[in-house]
């Protein structure tokens, strides 16, 4: 196994294919209203580097570790030198890193194997003997339990024959569209559960998913909670016009957590996954979303699959009756590029930068033209935002 490298200094987000499968106030010297969302510059330069760190990623879940810190997992994404605001054309992408935010906010720590001068990628699927197809994992989510940190992965293949949709922009032309097919022509073979030591984040074993993922399709793993002794593990499964969320769920202190889950029928919780149901909400959810418990509530945050939308809902329960749709926030990004190739998608929460009862937010940011986000960083770069929680906890009667 290749040592892995820790490189400290303030990390940047960035990526080039990533679209499937928002802050704290800014300081402008008066305090934003009680229920507007706002633009958090200072956690977004903490997190982003032009030297020594990540300078652009998708992806960006995140838990915190038992010594305060948290740790973000991020799909495609670069390190490197940013100048003048651009990338060169000869960095290399690795298809996943994580980027360590100490407890303080105030360093971060890019981990992935390799060397800063010839970085790569962190985690890869292992083929069979024989097996030669070029596979890539872009990470799901993941929790700690003692001294192991877990992370779900998605395995991915090239795949010709499949086109994912991620919702062109209004007005882009035939070439756009024809990147868009190019890019987006991939598909997931399974799904793995990869879990390394703690602190040193070294790998210690890959176990498949034990749920047969060509028949169900439902990508497990894109979503994790804890919660009275359970870890419940959220998947989507993107049917014809709409991609609804599923729920199962493992005893936290399971020595098997990849197998032998329960599953939600709406009523309770069953082994058979035929019988499982979706979480009935009434949009088309992002590939990545987050839920996550506040007080007695469940929270759902999602952004609208191939829109700008961002909404949160609430539950009584984890797994069904969640209600109280509101609109969060509309990402200005698509609208803003004249070139009609920049989108934005898979907007997650992060529960544990809470502060002043606002809620982190972060949404990816890409384009569909590769070359741009090496011109241009910030067609790159993960967007955050602080969301009040009195929007999101405000109920309002059903119209």
């Amino acid at each position: 196994m290749k040592k892995r490298r820790y490189i400290s200094g303030r990390s940047l987000i960035f990526i080039v294919l990533y679209g499937l499968l928002i802050c704290q106030a800014c300081r402008t010297g008066t305090r934003p209203k009680a229920e507007t969302v706002t633009v958090d510059d200072q956690f977004r330069s903490v997190f982003y580097s032009d030297s020594g760190g990540i300078t652009g990623a998708d992806g960006l879940f995140s838990f915190t570790l038992p010594d305060g810190s948290s740790l973000f997992l991020l799909g495609d994404c670069f390190l490197g030198v940013i100048k003048d605001g651009a990338r060169d054309l000869t960095t290399p992408m690795l298809r996943n890193a994580f980027n360590l935010i100490n407890k303080d906010e105030i360093g971060t720590r890019a981990i992935f194997r390799g060397t800063i001068d010839a970085p790569q990628t962190l985690m890869e699927p292992v083929n069979e003997p024989g097996d030669s197809t070029y596979r890539w994992y872009w990470p799901g989510h993941g929790f700690v339990r003692n001294d192991t940190i877990y992370v779900f992965a998605l395995s991915l293949v090239n795949d010709t024959s499949v086109v994912i949709n991620i919702g062109l922009p209004d007005g882009a032309d035939d070439k756009t569209t024809d990147m868009a097919e190019t890019i987006f022509s991939f598909r997931i073979s399974n799904i793995d559960l990869l879990s390394f030591s703690y602190p040193d984040f070294r790998l210690l074993e890959t176990h498949r998913v034990e749920i047969d993922y060509p028949v169900n399709q439902i990508d497990f793993g894109n979503c994790v909670m804890i919660d009275e002794g359970y870890v419940y593990i959220y998947g989507t499964k993107n049917l014809p016009g709409k991609a609804e969320i599923y729920a199962a769920r493992v005893p936290f202190d399971s020595r098997v957590l990849y197998r032998d889950w329960e599953y939600s029928t709406g009523d309770g919780w069953e082994k058979d996954i035929s019988r499982s149901v979706s979480l009935d909400i009434n949009i088309s959810v992002s590939e990545q979303f987050s839920i996550f418990r506040y007080g007695e509530k469940y929270i759902l945050l999602t952004q609208e699959r191939a829109g700008s939308d961002i909404y949160t809902y609430i539950s009584d329960y984890p797994d069904r009756d969640f209600h109280n749709r509101k609109f969060i926030y509309h990402t200005p990004e698509p609208e803003a590029d004249t070139n009609k190739r920049v989108f934005t998608y898979n907007a997650l929460a992060h529960r544990q930068y809470i502060v002043n009862n606002r809620l982190l937010v972060t949404y990816c940011v890409n384009s569909l033209n590769p070359w741009d986000i090496f011109e241009d960083v910030e067609k790159y770069r993960a967007r955050f935002i602080r969301v009040p929680m009195k929007l999101i906890l405000r109920e309002e009667a059903m119209k």
